[in-house]
């Protein structure tokens, strides 16, 4: 299977074979063998070309948000290679991956933050999710404080990227 992923605005050609009870999956140039167990539902232990990972998956109409590793890595699946409107802009706000309750908040409106800054921390089924800060930027506004319940898709942080 061949399909296209956009990955902080960069389009990626995915291939995607079976091989006995693996997966090889290129992507651009790389390749990669992945096996996996499903734990439960969304929740999967992966051995990517030896490594065992544990791994999340939150799927949101055609995103999927993937955690692996402490890391969030946001995927849009893009049709017959085409390119959604407002592509090439990086995005101004931020989106919950998963459902749970805020438990850090680690920026403020009107803060400059780094690229991979952990601006938020949501806790969802005893397991802790860092969500980080895209790109270098000023934070414009953060829309839950520590406590708050939020859905999958809310916008967590609005944020503006520092010109270069």
């Amino acid at each position: 299977m061949e399909v296209q992923y956009e990955y902080e605005g960069k389009l990626y050609p995915v291939r995607i074979i079976r091989e006995g009870e693996a997966f090889r999956i290129t992507i651009g140039l790389k390749s990669f063998l992945v096996e996996k167990r499903e734990q439960r539902p969304g929740f999967l232990t992966m051995t990517i070309n030896g490594k065992v990972s544990k791994c999340n998956i939150a799927t949101e109409g055609n995103q999927r948000h993937i955690f692996i590793n402490g890391d969030v890595y946001r995927f849009n699946k893009v049709e017959g290679g085409t390119r959604p409107a407002g592509f090439d802009k990086l995005p101004s706000s931020i989106t919950s991956p998963i459902s749970g309750r805020v438990t850090v908040v680690g920026a403020a409106a009107g803060d400059a933050v780094e690229a991979g800054r952990v601006i938020l921390t949501i806790e969802a089924m005893k397991m802790e999710y860092q969500i980080k800060a895209p790109y270098t930027g000023k934070v414009e506004k953060v829309n839950f404080k520590v406590g708050d319940q939020v859905d999958i898709g809310a916008l967590l942080v609005e944020m503006e990227k520092k010109e270069e």
